[in-house]
Order: structure tokens, then sequence, then C-alpha cells
């Protein structure tokens, strides 16, 4: 037989092989069988037809879209106390309370609470906005969550407009700082804890370390000077003022009424109405 026709038959019983082999490994992809290869099995994995992904695809799409969303329940902003009215309590949203130092020497050092007391009017003013309350003169304190004795900050995270009258007004929470005052300066408390006893609820603190409730009698709000005297014989007044400011822990000029204003500063402006030091304040 001449060369070339060897040749040719040669190419042909090749190419018919490898036909046979192609073939072989089209079926198992096609029907997820394994294939064999030279010898070798592998398994040979198949995914389904397109359209049977696509059915898949958009099945899991309906499901996910008819499946309820979960969400965290958000706990109320102000935590209800059994028997406190919730106007007694500041909202944990607005004043989760901030504190200023945790140097319990510092606090300890007379004269540091008045030496760091700083609100101004635009600031107590913003408070009543955020809490929306209505600014009514000695109705209300802007009162510190954390007290200044206790290290606290005067930044409005800190602030709330605390009413003076109920058991639970602003009177009530100055006997409790007095006493954790007492408490931390005495080393029967750490600083760090007496802040958090206010910071995270303050009642519970009162009952704890005063004990009882308090008596309405005992939270008579300030009341508002009818004359313009710097003491007066009942010890109703705070000296250093005229016209008569009362006593209180705290007061700014925003509680003052127009009408009394300017302040003349007389004595040591435990307050610190006269930011400038030239005897008015409020002006």
């Amino acid at each position: 037989m001449p060369a070339h026709v060897v040749r040719r038959s040669r190419a042909a019983s090749y190419l018919i092989a490898l036909a046979g082999v192609l073939g072989l490994l089209l079926d198992g992809c096609t029907t997820g069988r394994p294939a064999h290869v030279a010898g070798h099995t592998r398994a040979v994995v198949t995914g389904p037809a397109p359209a049977q992904a696509r059915a898949r695809s958009s099945h899991h799409h309906r499901t996910n879209a008819h499946r309820p969303k979960h969400h965290r329940p958000t706990a109320p902003t102000t935590q209800p106390v059994r028997g406190v009215p919730r106007v007694d309590l500041p909202d944990r949203g607005l004043t989760p309370g901030v504190v200023l130092t945790t140097r319990t020497r510092r606090v300890c050092t007379p004269g540091y609470a008045s030496s760091v007391r700083d609100v101004p009017s635009s600031e107590s003013d913003a408070v009543y906005a955020r809490y929306d309350v209505v600014h009514v003169p000695y109705a209300h304190e802007v009162d510190h969550l954390v007290s200044l004795e206790l290290g606290g900050s005067n930044a409005i995270g800190n602030l709330w407009p605390e009413p003076y009258t109920g058991r639970w007004g602003a009177r009530t929470k100055d006997v409790l700082e007095n006493r954790l005052h007492d408490l931390v300066c005495s080393g029967r408390l750490s600083l760090r804890r007496a802040q958090h006893l206010e910071a995270s609820n303050w009642v519970a603190a009162y009952r704890r370390f005063v004990g009882g409730t308090p008596t309405v009698e005992h939270q008579a709000a300030p009341s508002a000077p009818s004359t313009p005297a710097t003491t007066s014989g009942n010890g109703s007044c705070e000296p250093g003022y005229s016209p008569c400011l009362p006593v209180t822990s705290d007061l700014d000029c925003s509680d003052i009424p127009d009408s009394e204003k300017p302040i003349h500063v007389t004595g040591s402006d435990p307050y610190r109405l006269d930011g400038d030091g030239d005897g008015y304040a409020c002006e």
C-alpha cells in the first residue's frame, strides 16, 4: 500500500478515537455520570440547567421579599421608676450623664463645685427646648444628672430641667448629692461608683443611701422675691445679690425674671452670674 495511503488511514483512526473520547466526556457532563478518561475516573459536578437556576433564584428572592424583618426593640428613653412621675426623671436619650473628672481629691476640695459651675443662659435655654418644657422662673432647676460635687460636667448631655415641686424634685436630689459626696470623701464609696449610681438611677440611689420617701413639704419650690433685699430674716435669700435671689443648689440668669435684672453682685457670687466681674450680672 502506498505510504501516503497508510498515513491517511492512521490519521483517520486517530480522529475516530478522539471523537469517541470527546463523546464520553460530553455524555458525562450532561448526565452527571462519572466520566472515564484514559483509565482515570473523576467526578464531574454539574449544576442545574440555566432555566432551573433562574427559577430557583426567583423563588429565593420571592421568599426573602415576604419574610418579615426583625427589629431590635427600643426601650423607652425615660425608664419608669416605681412611684416616681416621669416628669421628675431625665430622658436617658437626651441626658445620659457626662463626667468631667474622676479624681476624688479634686471633687473633695472645698469650693470645687462652685469653681467649675458654668451653665450660660444659652445652654439653659437649649435644655428647656430639647425637653419641650416651657421655661417658668423658679419652676425648674437646670440640674446636673451627675452632680458637680461628684465630678459631673456642664455639658448639655448632663443637664435636664428638673421640677422643684413633688416628692422627687430637685430638693430631693440635692439631699442625695450631699450624701454621696460625704460617702466619697470619707472613703466609704468610690467616686466612679457614685457617678454611676447618679447617672443610672438616682432615685434608687436615694432609697438606698438616704432611705425612705421624701415628703411633699420638703419639696417646696423657691419663691420669687417680692422686695429688693439682699438678705431676709428667714434666710430665704442668698447673700451677695440684690435684689434677693432664692437659696437653691443652682441658679442661672434664665431662671430670673427680666423685671429683676440686672442683678447687683455684692458678695461672693455663688451662682457665678457675674462673668466679667464688673459687679453686675444678667445684664
